[in-house]
């Protein structure tokens, strides 16, 4: 019996080992002093490059409520789960990293997502490409557009909160509508 466990123990932590392989030599980048190439990043699929933004994030010891990445990254010993992390702890060269990985995860989407209105600034949007979402979603999707330009939503405390963790987000210290184009 203890034998069987013991393969059946084994098998498991292979199994997890081969679940994360895409990704293994993303846990070895500097994305804090060298560049991602951009080439290397777009043949990941969708999931991976989700996991490759939680390692930047990971490095620095944010805790995630995505249960993909947050079971990812405590599966890692490298990560060590920092409660007390802040967006600010993230650098310009990892700031730019992550706009990569995102732009990557935003072409592969089916439909437009919350965190990817700041690929469309200067990209139309079709009716299939908006797709169907909740009345959260489509808040924060709205949002999305005055919060790139810095806007404060005092207002909605959860929406607040949501731009609050974003790693682009910096709140103006003056808003003006009039600064969004009519398009």
């Amino acid at each position: 019996m203890l034998t069987l466990l013991l393969l059946l123990s084994t098998s498991v932590l292979a199994q997890a080992q081969d679940e994360y392989a895409a990704v293994k030599k993303w846990e070895a980048f500097d994305f804090g002093a060298q560049r991602i190439n951009t080439a290397d990043i777009n043949p990941l699929e969708i999931y991976d490059l989700k996991l490759v933004r939680g390692i930047v994030f990971g490095k620095h010891g944010r805790v995630f409520k995505d249960p993909d990445i947050r079971r990812y990254l405590e599966s890692r010993t490298w990560y060590k789960a920092n409660a007390n992390f802040q967006n600010s702890s993230l650098n310009d060269t990892e700031r730019a990293n992550l706009d990569v990985i995102r732009i990557a995860e935003a072409q592969k989407h089916d439909t437009v997502e919350p965190g990817d209105m700041r690929l469309y600034q200067n990209r139309a949007l079709t009716r299939k490409k908006l797709g169907a979402h909740t009345n959260a979603e489509w808040t924060v999707l709205a949002s999305e557009i005055e919060a790139i330009h810095g806007k404060r939503f005092d207002d909605t405390p959860w929406l607040q909160q949501y731009f609050d963790e974003r790693y682009w987000y910096h709140a103006a210290d003056k808003y003006d509508p009039k600064g969004l184009s009519d398009g």
